[in-house]
């Protein structure tokens, strides 16, 4: 069996489909499905099994699969680090954040990768957690920084510091703190639209109903800074993290409230593919990362008893 089937044999699980797979693959898909049926022959058992358009794996496909996706990554690393002993130029190096982190974070992780890595590139982005990991299983990214437990089977990753929760409510609403999460009503908490892990937190931390029954009270924003203005102007109240306070609170009509004990808080944490050849590298970044919590958590000063940067354990 060889590289190229390999690689085949994996864009077709990704997309579950010859046609796309191929394209994807820039082949046709009679040469694509002509190596999937040579290296089936050649295993001896199915790999995918064959559902009218779809097609999923069998269980020995799933079994071949985790390995195959092995291999490749591994020789894609051996080959990247090959071109960077020949020429001795590293490629850019390719991370992205979550949309709750990114705005907030990612303008203090620039400076400090600019000033300790004046050679390397970076090419950074932002997207949502699955998507992000997704993307960082198939090799398209070297690391991400994330803001839930990341999975552990194909990842390494490093605790950079806790981001603590805050309560954000109108200033006429006259709430006493310490708040009591558990207190807190479902219709008047305003959340992140699905997809955003803080949304996932911020219902867990408040022990809701992530299907709540009556939808037509319920809104969800794509964005932290339209849950704040709606909140500034007495819609609902918000959980926030630490780390978007500096810039997101700016209205004198919103006051912020510390959680009763334990509170809640998210682990910000990098991570990467084990078998990545830039390891020792990666490592480096988010050691320097995980120094910036003190900038990012710096909190206005009717919060300062909130929290203080907290390192993760």
């Amino acid at each position: 069996m060889t590289l190229k089937q390999m690689r085949y044999a994996l864009a077709v699980q990704k997309y579950g489909h010859f046609g796309s797979a191929a394209e994807k693959c820039h082949v046709t898909q009679p040469a694509l499905s002509q190596q999937i049926q040579t290296l089936e022959t050649q295993c001896g058992k199915k790999i995918f099994e064959r559902l009218g358009k779809r097609v999923i794996p069998t269980r020995f496909g799933e079994v071949f699969l985790l390995e195959a996706g092995r291999i490749v990554a591994q020789v894609d690393a051996l080959e990247e680090a090959a071109h960077e002993a020949r020429f001795g130029l590293s490629a850019p190096i390719r991370g992205a954040l979550i949309p709750t982190i990114a705005p907030y974070f990612l303008p203090h992780l620039l400076t400090t990768l600019a000033e300790n890595f004046p050679t390397q590139l970076f090419n950074l982005g932002e997207m949502q957690t699955e998507m992000l990991l997704a993307q960082l299983a198939d090799g398209e990214l070297d690391f991400g920084i994330i803001g839930t437990k990341p999975p552990l089977e194909r990842f390494e990753a490093q605790p950079l510091f806790d981001d603590p929760f805050v309560l954000a409510a109108a200033r006429h609403k006259n709430l006493q703190d310490p708040v009591d999460l558990n207190l807190m009503q479902n219709e008047e908490l305003l959340l992140l639209s699905e997809g955003h892990c803080f949304r996932d937190q911020a219902i867990e931390a408040c022990s809701l109903d992530p299907n709540p029954r009556n939808k037509d009270q319920s809104f969800a924003a794509t964005s932290l800074a339209t849950i704040v203005e709606l909140v500034a102007k007495g819609f609902g109240v918000t959980l926030l993290p630490a780390m978007c306070l500096a810039r997101e609170i700016r209205s004198d009509a919103i006051a912020l409230h510390e959680l009763k004990s334990p509170g809640a808080h998210r682990t910000i944490s990098m991570v990467w593919r084990r078998t990545s050849a830039q390891k020792q590298q990666l490592r480096q970044i988010a050691t320097l990362a995980a120094a910036l919590a003190g900038p990012c958590l710096t909190m206005p000063s009717r919060v300062d008893k909130v929290a203080a940067a907290t390192p993760a354990p």
